[in-house]
């Protein structure tokens, strides 16, 4: 629990609490508040009672002018001020201090008593009439967006969209009022085609649904020109290349009270290196690293001792500190250093917002379209990275440990940094919900993807655009994308981002397909600026494949529920003793050891805002539709590369089929009761199953998950003859 500051009065010989303090000055000046508001009633005159309210009245009235109604909300505000703590926070400074800039500028605009015009006339004798007029507007605007909390840039777009929206509010109805006007027109066909009829602004709807208005555009005419069989990225128009809007990051909320509870540092310290000498270690804590997460305490061991002796007290040490979670991770040794970390959960962590990550200078200074938010690592530094030197990403974890979170901080900060004509993006949510929030955006190159039979499509043409984009390549004499894009008179090629949320659906779905397009796209893309971001909760070893592994050497973990997955991810136990809620550990290609960061947060309600200003400034979108409509044929190749031979497969497959479909697992000993067959043959049709896709992989002694099944018998007939 945190001490309380007192404030001594030794003529008293008490102690008062600073807060309580506060609170008494707040409840003076608002009730002197509250007392100057009640003197604005007409009860009171010099005569009656109230004597005091009316002269207090009169000299307001009287230094203020007609403003002095401003006097009494100022003070509240103020007042207000004095009640705040760090558990509540009821009012910001910027609202009061907006509030007293505009009531300054007002003051000198209207000349508002005789402070309005002392500010007034003072100004003028010094910058004259018109310089008074240009400090006092600026000040009134800058008063208005301190009190706003906004940027200039979505001040003016805000007061921009309410002047068009009166401007097509009054062109609609001088539009109807034209149309009431001329009764006599009977054919509305023949008033919009007609030359000689002046230009009207008509409503947006008519001029798509009326199929006789010819609309021509140069977004348009490259959609008829284009041919059917073409798999290339539709080119943005030029309007939108231009009047391209970017979006503020005033538009993403603030957490407020958002301070990390580290408890007692100086007697943590102590204790660790008192539990450490008495198994015997030397050991000194030689700094603190204050972490979002968790605290970082660095120890200097003396030579000669055994890191393998420190790493194996973890437990004693989180029971010698009790830690909230009942764990302690040791980094033994600290990369780039000659000391070992152990790092204490937090009582209370930090929530990193994506709002603080993107406002600092590691983005603003770096103009990588491809710039990504990791988070703030154990000492409080802010990390990110280019997916383009990644060049592909696996994110994996348990349900709510943060990978959409991250994903939609991802998918946010392309939103925020780039236009679509340099990057574009194709999201996969086989879970319906996670992603969809993005569909009409123009970064997309379709719609947010949910079949399975269209995942695999907009992988075929995936691979497919890389192989015509390295065909490009090699025309032009050049090796990448960046090369391509520098070339005089050249159409420049977008960045495209390949995001799948939930990878374990499409595993079961096809996994022999997934697992060859992933890993052709893995090997050969980074060039053509193509890259992959998988995401799954199932980290195990038949969704993440140890071929898909091999190509994707970046690896995100989220906090998982054993050091088995762990390993799977990472390839090295850790993950286990993560904390969720966004604490992670980012794997990059050129270091073998895996750093912990705590990941950025933002809430829906920050996408949906995101979305519909992405939305409303920027024009209509036309979607690659030729992503999802790539003919799709699936192969049933088992691991080995064979496939399963009619002639070969057992004359008790059909029968196994038909038992195994409604189970969740099947095995050979389970086999050899139902049909009275041996070891041998059991094995050899569950291995006949695996290459069909109706089991998954042998996992040692395990029984074997049933990946396909179907309710209807005709449709589990024809998933044999097709076998």
């Amino acid at each position: 629990m945190a001490r309380r500051k007192l404030l001594r009065l030794p003529f008293l010989k008490i102690k008062i609490n600073r807060q309580t303090v506060f609170n008494i000055f707040g409840f003076l000046i608002l009730g002197f508040a509250l007392i100057l508001g009640l003197s604005f009633l007409n009860f009171f005159s010099q005569d009656s009672e109230g004597k005091i309210l009316y002269q207090l009245n009169q000299l307001i009235l009287k230094k203020f002018g007609g403003l002095a109604f401003f006097i009494p909300l100022i003070l509240i505000l103020v007042a207000i001020h004095f009640f705040n703590s760090k558990k509540l926070k009821i009012i910001k400074l910027n609202i009061t201090l907006g509030l007293i800039l505009i009531f300054i500028s007002l003051l000198g605009i209207f000349r508002s008593g005789d402070y309005g015009l002392l500010i007034s006339e003072n100004l003028r004798f010094d910058f004259s009439f018109f310089g008074s007029l240009i400090i006092l507007f600026f000040t009134f605007v800058m008063g208005l967006i301190l009190f706003l909390n906004t940027s200039v840039d979505s001040f003016f777009i805000f007061i921009f969209n309410i002047l068009k929206k009166i401007f097509v509010f009054t062109q609609n109805h001088l539009f109807r009022n034209i149309l009431a006007k001329k009764p006599k027109i009977k054919e509305p066909k023949d008033f919009i085609g007609d030359k000689k009829t002046p230009f009207i602004i008509a409503p947006k709807k008519m001029l798509e649904i009326n199929p006789s208005v010819n609309v021509s555009s140069p977004s348009i005419d490259k959609e008829k020109t284009h041919s059917k069989e073409s798999i290339e990225v539709k080119p943005l128009s030029t309007r939108q290349k231009i009047n391209w809007v970017f979006p503020s990051l005033s538009m993403l909320s603030d957490i407020s009270q958002n301070e990390a509870d580290r408890g007692d540092v100086a007697r943590n310290a102590d204790i660790i290196e008192k539990t450490l000498d008495s198994f015997g270690i030397r050991a000194r804590v030689e700094e603190v690293n204050p972490g979002p997460t968790v605290t970082q305490y660095a120890i200097k061991i003396a030579e000669g001792t055994k890191l393998s002796k420190i790493t194996a007290l973890a437990n004693d040490l989180a029971l010698s500190l009790a830690t909230p979670t009942g764990t302690v991770r040791i980094e033994a040794p600290i990369p780039g250093r000659s000391f070992v970390g152990i790092e204490i959960p937090n009582i209370r962590p930090q929530i990193i917002t994506l709002k603080n990550l993107l406002s600092q200078q590691i983005f603003t200074n770096n103009p990588d379209p491809l710039l990504v938010p990791l988070g703030l690592d154990v000492s409080g530094n802010p990390q990110a990275a280019s997916i383009g030197k990644m060049p592909h990403v696996l994110i994996a974890g348990a349900t709510g440990s943060g990978k959409s979170v991250l994903l939609n901080a991802w998918i946010s900060t392309f939103l925020f940094r780039t236009k679509p004509e340099d990057l574009r993006l194709i999201l996969v949510d086989p879970k319906r919900v996670e992603l969809s929030l993005y569909n009409g955006i123009p970064h997309l190159l379709s719609e947010v993807i949910v079949e399975a039979k269209k995942i695999i499509s907009a992988l075929q043409w995936t691979v497919s655009e890389m192989e015509n984009r390295y065909k490009e390549f090699a025309q032009a004499g050049v090796r990448n994308l960046e090369s391509y894009n520098n070339l005089p008179n050249v159409e420049k090629k977008p960045y495209i981002i390949f995001i799948i949320d939930e990878l374990a659906d499409l595993m079961i779905f096809a996994a022999r397909d997934a697992e060859d397009l992933i890993t052709r796209i893995a090997q050969m893309a980074r060039a053509t600026g193509i890259h992959l971001v998988l995401a799954t909760q199932r980290p195990s070893v038949d969704v993440i494949t140890g071929l898909m592994k091999a190509n994707i050497p970046t690896r995100v973990a989220f906090n998982v529920s054993s050091m088995i997955d762990s390993r799977v991810i990472i390839d090295t136990p850790g993950a286990e003793k993560l904390l969720g809620r966004g604490d992670m550990l980012y794997l990059p290609p050129d270091q073998a050891k895996p750093k912990r960061i705590q990941g950025p947060f933002m809430t829906e309600k920050d996408v949906q805002k995101l979305v519909e200003f992405i939305k409303i400034n920027n024009p209509p979108v036309h979607y690659t539709t030729e992503v999802v409509e790539q003919k799709v044929t699936f192969n049933t190749r088992s691991v080995g590369g064979t496939f399963v031979d009619e002639g070969d497969k057992d004359p008790l497959f059909d029968e196994v089929v038909k038992l195994i479909i409604n189970q969740d697992y099947a095995s050979a000993s389970f086999l050899q009761r139902k049909f009275k067959i041996g070891y041998a043959r059991a094995a050899r049709l569950l291995d006949q199953l695996e290459a069909a896709g109706y089991v998954g992989p042998a996992e040692g002694s395990k029984p074997r998950e049933v990946i396909k099944r179907l309710s209807d018998q005709e449709l589990v007939s024809q998933e044999i003859t097709n076998v």
